[in-house]
């Protein structure tokens, strides 16, 4: 999995999901308006797109820890290694 491609993805549903507002890496995602929920549905569809499964504790761990766009990206990045 290339970066680039896992970045892009994560802007592409949070856009979505802001109706095309554009955002930093680094912006807060609840700065952003998205609720626990909304988190929630990003990391399934991002999982979707990349064939990715994680466990049910690191799903927990992200949505506890996911401050930014950088942050799932990272995650996506990390289970993308198993």
């Amino acid at each position: 999995m290339r970066r680039a491609a896992v970045r892009a993805a994560v802007h592409r549903y949070i856009r979505r999901l802001l109706e095309t507002r554009e955002f930093n890496d680094n912006t807060s995602l609840v700065q952003l308006g998205l609720e626990k929920a909304d988190i929630e549905d990003l990391i399934f569809h991002l999982e979707d797109e990349f064939g990715l499964t994680a466990f049910t504790a690191e799903e927990d761990r992200i949505l506890k820890t996911a401050k930014t766009a950088h942050d799932l990206s990272r995650f996506l990045l990390e289970i993308g290694r198993h």
